[in-house]
């Protein structure tokens, strides 16, 4: 009987013992549970009312920022007063609007823009001045140093706005990355952390199972079946909370979706252009570095196209602005279908003018395939509307490495811009190939060699 009294007593202790420690932990499990899905709640509202809104206005301004440069390209190829005013206004209305932000790079970066604009059009007002003056000769040295300084505010002007595109561009991307990893880490904490809640009990169960079969389904067959009942009883799960963590878990896990789907559309959009849908200046001389080193490494030809429309200020003058950007769309699709046959890459360099490239040709080869380019763009009749039809045509400026060494792509993009110039300047509509010693014009009417 005593025996039995201290079976019964150590069983019933046993049984209190369980009950203390699966209180304790459930307890805590539902404090764990409360405390983390607030910060979760705390962590969704910060994204949601800070961290998003503030990636979407770095989107906005890096599209003000392309904005900006075509502006300043604009205006210093504009050369007419009037155009030059309102280009100016506008880029004055822009650059303003950055002071919206609590951004001070973007701030000091939109007022250099406009001082630069406002020395591009006073420079430019100073040599129209110079060249109207009928009191003597036109000074041609001052004409010349007004000219040079307006170029070098123009370059500073693109440098800025390169310089702010790529750090509003970085900001953005690695914003979202930072809140798509807060968001990874926080539903990877979530699983980790229920799965060590959900492991405990059944580590507990085993344990229970063992001690049960071990020292009390030998000895008392009679209790067999109110154990099994007990282990049923005690196997029944509550998942309640852990269908709250669930749904927790996949809804980050949908929000953590969206946002990598929002950076790669980030990404996308800081290396198109906006208009025609090629790639934008950065990206593009960032596609040529890259193909000029594996030129270089591997020895092989590499060749780069300077492309501009002729007239294209006509155009806008005459059919307005949306005509001109119906020109530009058309002529980068048609470039665009140059690369599955001729394996050309091309992007918008700004305004009116094409870049691109092509690896593994040589001088000869891309030539032609030049020359088959500007036929094309030749070949185009753009509708702009009420029965009307433009006609296009291109110059086309082209130079090779051809086995040369050259320190940067950047030479490549000189060279091509210079033989651009000299088809403008022997009648347009012409490609002009400019080898290591020599310059080959390829044009409308016939070949020569310059």
């Amino acid at each position: 009987m005593p025996r039995l009294f201290r079976n019964g007593l150590s069983l019933r202790l046993t049984g209190r013992f369980a009950l203390v420690v699966v209180g304790i932990y459930v307890f805590a499990a539902s404090l764990y549970s409360v405390q983390f899905l607030n910060r979760v709640e705390q962590g969704a509202g910060v994204a949601r009312e800070q961290q998003i809104p503030l990636i979407l206005s770095q989107n906005r301004n890096a599209l003000k920022i392309e904005r900006a440069a075509s502006l300043i390209r604009s205006v210093y190829l504009a050369h007419d007063r009037r155009v030059e005013r309102q280009i100016q206004l506008q880029l004055q209305t822009l650059t303003q609007s950055f002071t919206l932000d609590d951004n001070q790079l973007l701030i000091d970066g939109g007022r250099n823009i406009a001082a630069d604009v406002k020395v591009i059009t006073a420079q430019r007002e100073a040599v129209r001045s110079l060249r109207s003056d009928t009191s003597g000769p036109a000074d041609n040295g001052k004409i010349e140093q007004a000219e040079v300084a307006a170029a070098e505010a123009y370059q500073r002007a693109i440098r800025t706005t390169e310089a702010l595109g790529d750090n509003l561009s970085n900001d953005a991307v690695k914003l979202a990355d930072d809140l798509a990893s807060t968001i990874e880490r926080a539903a990877r904490d979530v699983r980790f952390g229920w799965l060590f809640i959900l492991i405990l009990p059944a580590v507990f169960l085993v344990l229970v199972l063992w001690v049960v079969s071990r020292h009390i389904l030998r000895p008392i067959s009679v209790a067999v079946s109110r154990l099994e009942a007990r282990e049923d009883t005690v196997a029944r799960p509550v998942f309640e909370e852990l269908r709250t963590v669930t749904d927790a878990v996949e809804a980050y896990s949908a929000l953590s979706l969206d946002l990598k789907r929002t950076n790669e559309m980030l990404l996308v959009l800081s290396d198109q252009d906006g208009l025609t849908g090629l790639l934008n200046r950065r990206a593009f001389e960032q596609k040529l570095d890259n193909a000029f080193n594996r030129a270089m490494a591997a020895r092989s030809d590499l060749c780069v196209l300077m492309i501009d429309l002729d007239h294209f200020k006509s155009i806008n003058d005459t059919y307005g602005h949306e005509a001109g950007d119906a020109c530009l769309r058309e002529v980068a699709r048609t470039s665009s279908s140059f690369f599955e046959r001729h394996g050309l890459v091309v992007g918008r360099y700004g305004g009116e003018e094409f870049c691109g490239f092509v690896e593994g040709l040589d001088t000869d080869s891309t030539s032609g395939v030049a020359a088959v380019l500007r036929k094309a763009i030749e070949m185009l009749s753009v509708d702009v509307g009420s029965g009307k039809k433009i006609r296009l045509t291109a110059s086309i400026g082209v130079s090779c490495l051809e086995g040369r060494e050259v320190e940067r792509a950047g030479v490549l993009l000189k060279e091509a811009d210079a033989a651009l110039y000299q088809a403008k300047h022997t009648g347009r509509n012409r490609v002009v190939v400019r080898a290591e010693r020599d310059v080959f014009v390829f044009g409308a009417t016939g070949n020569s060699l310059v």
